[in-house]
């Protein structure tokens, strides 16, 4: 599908147009390079979509500059353009992985804005999104973690489980590790999930259906003939506090697995101890190894706050309530004070020392 210049930049500046403070992403660079544009053809682009009251235009100071800098964002009106062009392209019958499905639900699926997820499609409709496209969270001082992963996956143990609490990294982890394993696919389960939900996402995800989706064991054997081709690793992303029915599958597969494939489990840290689908016998004979994830070091939160000369003693605040945290860090980082109240249990001083600690350097 060919969009002109003009849809491009509707459809960049869509993705951000709830977004509480002005960013990079709505100056004419950022423009340019979101909406796939040389930046020669933006201005004349811009004042088009203005002059059709799509577009308005204001001097805004960003975050971490002195200097004012002009930022464009979408009207009303402009928002429903937007909409529109996007349901349309979300439409699209596309292919991925022998699977045909609409262009929203297989980008949605691979965390693909719109733009990325139409640069992927060949002319025959195929989607093969390249690795740098996909958007995961930043990666920083993972080595041991990636490193037990490998030895992992070239043990005999079947299953692994990597424990980590919200905003951890787990799901970093796993795609860095999963990007170098041949044909490994990724399925999430969600907060409620039952067995036949839990089924469900198993056939989306890998093409494999259980023949019975309300039997455990029905679902244990779906699992086991994922690796019945040329798949090596089936990843789990999201796994807490889950039915148990859910977990008599996944012991189902543990106790009739015969190295025919891996299974990384990235696991709550909170998870209760009757979702644990082993025991420390199944660790100790060699068939589970785990893993739990540690928050980042002193220097390591210096590095994801993106402040090389920070303050020592703001670094040190931001460590020890943040506990080194990629996600809360992020968050400091980019001045999101909803991210850090909806996902910690952070007060309204805290939150706004973080936030002053983090930007010490500015």
């Amino acid at each position: 599908m060919e969009l002109t210049a003009a849809e491009r930049v509707l459809l960049h500046l869509h993705g951000f147009w709830n977004a509480r403070e002005p960013g990079r992403e709505g100056t004419q660079a950022g423009i340019a390079e979101g909406a796939r544009l040389l930046r020669s053809h933006v201005p004349r682009t811009l004042k088009g979509l203005q002059g059709e009251g799509f577009l308005e235009a204001r001097d805004a100071r960003l975050l971490g500059r002195n200097r004012k800098v002009r930022v464009y964002a979408l009207t009303e009106s402009g928002v429903r353009r937007a909409r529109q062009i996007l349901g349309e392209i979300d439409a699209t019958r596309v292919e991925i992985e022998g699977r045909t499905t609409t262009l929203g639900e297989a980008r949605r699926d691979l965390g693909l804005q719109v733009l990325p997820a139409l640069a992927a499609l060949d002319a025959h409709g195929r989607m093969q999104p390249r690795v740098e496209d996909l958007e995961r969270p930043t990666l920083l001082q993972r080595e041991e973690d990636l490193a037990f992963l490998r030895r992992w996956l070239a043990g005999a143990a079947p299953i692994a489980v990597v424990y980590g609490s919200r905003g951890m990294g787990k799901t970093a982890l796993g795609w860095a590790f999963a990007e170098g394993v041949s044909r490994a696919v990724w399925m999430e389960i969600k907060p409620g999930d039952d067995l036949e939900s839990f089924a469900d996402s198993l056939a989306h995800s890998t093409g494999q259906r259980a023949s019975d989706p309300d039997r455990p064991e029905s679902v244990a054997a779906a699992i086991g003939q994922v690796f019945a081709g040329e798949r090596k690793l089936l990843v789990l992303d999201g796994y807490a506090d889950v039915d148990e029915a859910v977990v008599d599958a996944l012991a189902g597969f543990l106790r009739g697995s015969r190295g025919r494939g891996k299974l990384l489990v990235l696991a709550q840290e909170s998870t209760p101890s009757y979702c644990r689908f082993y025991s420390k016998a199944d660790v100790d004979a060699g068939l589970v190894a785990e893993r739990h994830l540690r928050g980042l070091d002193l220097e390591g939160c210096r590095s994801m706050l993106g402040r090389p000369a920070i303050d020592a003693e703001a670094l040190r605040r931001v460590y020890l309530l943040t506990k080194g945290c990629p996600l809360y860090l992020r968050a400091i980082r980019e001045g999101d004070e909803e991210t850090l109240r909806v996902h910690s249990r952070f007060t309204k001083a805290e939150i706004r020392l973080l936030i002053y600690s983090g930007g010490v350097a500015r």
